[in-house]
């Protein structure tokens, strides 16, 4: 059964509905600024739920001419800034189907403070190499604090020789960093949080191996949507637009799963 059928889609687009700022932009919360991650996360959750439960235009219904002139001031100073900035704005015209007019070969590389892996997925999104070293698949297990999002970027961007050379491996500490309520810390014996189930899923999928716990791990999801219709952290906490963003990526990468295995 199709998970996102157990959620409850229209307190979601509500929660998402009131982050949207009378400029265009989108907000983690209703009282705060707007900013690019926000509108690339709100955003991309309405093409998920749209494609995923034939929503009636999603994504169109966020294509307000305040948006368009957000997101078209925003490619103004689009050659400055870190890659993941670019990337936002980037995917933001590609949901939206505005033309990007940011050109690869002027942006300044800024890492902007990102981890190695995922500035090389940022580099390779813009047809760029992400950089040998970066893609040496004999360091990743021997880094001194590897992180599930690491290796999810690392999956992403490496080939797929490398991915069936560390596949066994990775699938391993993978399902070690699930925990017994589901959910999945950030490496093994931490504690679950929602974007750790998005970034253990998506490397699950792409691996093409379950969790453990896969009807735990949907129950940890879906337990995390609040009354709200948005989605927090954990059970415990607040719901926020990021977090909601990470739990519909997670029920995506999940959904793909239970489709291979039947």
């Amino acid at each position: 059964m199709n998970p996102f059928t157990k959620i409850d889609q229209e307190k979601l687009l509500e929660f998402i509905s009131l982050r949207q700022k009378n400029d265009g932009g989108f907000a983690a919360f209703p009282s705060l600024p707007h900013t690019l991650q926000d509108t690339f996360q709100a955003i991309d959750t309405l093409s998920v739920i749209e494609n995923q439960l034939g929503g009636d235009n999603l994504v169109d219904s966020a294509k307000t001419k305040e948006t368009v002139r957000y997101v078209t001031s925003s490619q103004a100073g689009g050659a400055t800034g870190s890659m993941r900035l670019q990337y936002f704005i980037a995917e933001i015209c590609r949901l939206l189907k505005i033309e990007s007019r940011l050109i690869p070969d002027a942006i300044i590389f800024d890492s902007g403070g990102e981890t190695d892996y995922e500035y090389g997925f940022h580099r390779k999104y813009f047809g760029l190499p992400p950089g040998d070293q970066v893609l040496d698949v004999n360091c990743l297990f021997r880094r001194k604090h590897l992180t599930c999002k690491d290796l999810m970027f690392f999956l992403k961007i490496t080939s797929e020789k490398d991915r069936c050379t560390l596949k066994n491996k990775a699938v391993d500490w993978l399902r070690k960093c699930q925990n017994a309520d589901g959910g999945f810390g950030f490496y093994p014996g931490t504690t679950s949080y929602i974007e750790n189930c998005h970034y253990c899923l998506e490397s699950l999928s792409i691996l093409g191996q379950l969790p453990q716990y896969d009807h735990k791990t949907e129950n940890f999801i879906l337990w995390s949507q609040t009354t709200s219709g948005g989605f927090s952290r954990n059970i415990r906490a607040a719901p926020f637009l990021d977090s909601t963003w990470h739990a519909v990526r997670a029920l995506r990468a999940l959904q793909r799963l239970q489709d291979i295995s039947g």
